[in-house]
């Protein structure tokens, strides 16, 4: 499990190398109980397996019904394989350690990477090994605040530093990619972070969380960081969308990306244009004359992800996209909850997990890139799979003194 979350942004394969050896090793689990280990826990997962699971089964659907290319099955496939992950750390049961650390190395690793593209190559927006700015950041941060959510299961090893280290990383990965959409993530899962994370590591979340606010006071009063200017970009182009009508900006592309996907949800509210139509469509409209001639019209996705699935979907899609988020926020709740003292800090992880990526999805389409969608899938999956082990992990074993033997029959 120290490969998955070290690879991620450090490699252009290591969170898809990661699933094959999952599907790969699922013949071996089968003789080692895997299907009972499912059975045993599927009133757990099974909104999960759904959202999952019944995600893949409408893109087939949809493409024997649409004639669709086979090629539309290759990200819902990855989601449906990556249920696998459950099972594989269910079975093995893998030291949640390992994955700690690995969490810890790939955030540096990130750090790191960003910072030699951002320094030494002059580069004004940091990809790492994704090849997309936003992406990386957008991880970069869900990794970070991940990270911080192992202190506890860290304390007292040589590696006790990491998890504050993975957080601090994290945020500097996404400094230098130029995301806005991580700084809003990271500002939004704060608060989460602290009320359900307060009781798991008191004064030091409250501590963190405040010095991670002063942070991005003093990322934004720093103009050599650039988010200052990249924030008021954004204000500046709202203006000139609403005033001038432009839509050659970075968020006037948006803003009339957005208006088109109104005017086809509007049209086509129950399955929409098609999974692979978005383009087409928008050329259609200009042609019309319902859209202007801009830069907006290259683009293959809406750059949200509620529009991009309605358009595209429809009604029948948005079900799905909101019970992938919703299901296992609920699963990492309930856990927090309920669960043991053992399955907090993966609980914690997996709840903020969703939390981010559901901001993050305001402003691009996490659906739509093979690299983001197998995270995600493939995160919840494992983070899931650590929290059935400590559910189901032995109580400790409490011996009781020849002394106390006799107190409780006297």
């Amino acid at each position: 499990m120290l490969l998955f979350p070290a690879s991620v942004l450090t490699t252009s394969f290591g969170v898809h190398l990661t699933l094959l050896i999952v599907v790969l090793s699922l013949a071996f689990l089968a003789r080692r109980g895997l299907a009972e280990f499912y059975a045993a826990h599927v009133r757990d997962i099974r909104w999960i397996a759904l959202a999952f699971g019944g995600y893949f089964l409408v893109t087939l659907l949809r493409m024997i019904w649409f004639s669709d290319s086979v090629g539309t099955l290759d990200g819902p496939s990855r989601l449906l394989l990556a249920l696998g992950c459950i099972g594989f750390v269910g079975i093995l049961r893998p030291n949640i350690r390992m994955f700690w650390i690995g969490m810890g190395i790939g955030t540096i690793g990130a750090a790191l990477i960003g910072g030699y593209q951002w320094f030494a190559l002059g580069e004004a927006r940091a990809v790492g090994a994704t090849h997309h700015a936003i992406s990386f950041g957008d991880i970069a941060v869900a990794m970070g605040v991940m990270s911080f959510c192992a202190l506890n299961d860290l304390r007292n090893t040589r590696v006790a530093w990491l998890p504050v280290v993975g957080l601090v990383c994290g945020v500097l990965a996404a400094l230098f990619s130029g995301s806005r959409g991580a700084w809003l993530g990271l500002l939004v899962v704060l608060w989460p972070m602290l009320k359900y994370g307060s009781h798991l590591h008191g004064k030091t979340i409250r501590y963190t969380v405040a010095l991670i606010l002063v942070a991005c006071v003093g990322a934004y009063m720093t103009p050599q960081t650039g988010v200052a200017g990249r924030m008021n970009d954004a204000v500046s182009d709202i203006e000139r969308y609403n005033n001038l009508n432009d839509a050659g900006t970075n968020v006037g592309i948006r803003l009339e990306l957005w208006k088109a996907s109104a005017m086809l949800i509007a049209e086509h509210p129950l399955i929409g244009v098609g999974r692979d139509a978005f383009h087409g469509e928008l050329q259609a409209l200009e042609r019309e004359g319902r859209l202007q001639k801009s830069l907006a019209l290259t683009y293959s996705t809406p750059h949200n992800d509620v529009l991009n699935t309605l358009v595209t979907g429809g009604v029948l899609d948005l079900s799905f996209l909101l019970l992938i988020y919703v299901a296992p926020i609920t699963f990492f709740m309930r856990t927090l909850r309920n669960g043991p003292p053992a399955a907090a800090a993966p609980a914690l992880a997996g709840m903020l997990l969703v939390i981010c990526f559901i901001v993050f999805g305001l402003t691009d389409v996490m659906f739509w890139l093979m690299l983001t969608k197998v995270f995600y899938a493939t995160m919840v999956a494992v983070l899931v799979g650590f929290c059935l082990v400590a559910r189901s992990a032995p109580a400790p074993v409490t011996r009781i003194s020849s002394h106390d033997r006799h107190a409780s029959i006297t």
